[in-house]
């Protein structure tokens, strides 16, 4: 009798994963806005151009929870993956 009720929720938890499997656009989606790390987009930026190169003195980021302003200095990329909670404003 254990047994069959083992196999039962064996059985339940794998249609779960393949239900969850079919969308994993949508659960990319949820991930992407309830993560404070993921991607951000160089929004702004300041720099001074020493002898030909540039030297950025601040930059400002867009991701999934708003502005952050890291502190990345002398390099700002333009894509960089950053914890929106340890530079929040």
């Amino acid at each position: 009798m254990t047994r069959h009720i083992y196999l039962g929720a064996g059985a339940v938890l794998f249609r779960f994963l393949g239900f969850l499997m079919g969308r994993w656009k949508l659960a990319l989606v949820i991930a992407f806005c309830v993560s404070p790390i993921g991607p951000h987009l160089r929004w702004e930026h300041v720099y001074r151009e020493i002898y030909g190169q540039r030297t950025y003195l601040t930059c400002t980021y867009l991701g999934s929870r708003g502005f952050i302003t890291p502190d990345l200095a002398p390099d700002c990329p333009l894509f960089a993956f950053l914890d929106a909670r340890d530079w929040r404003r």
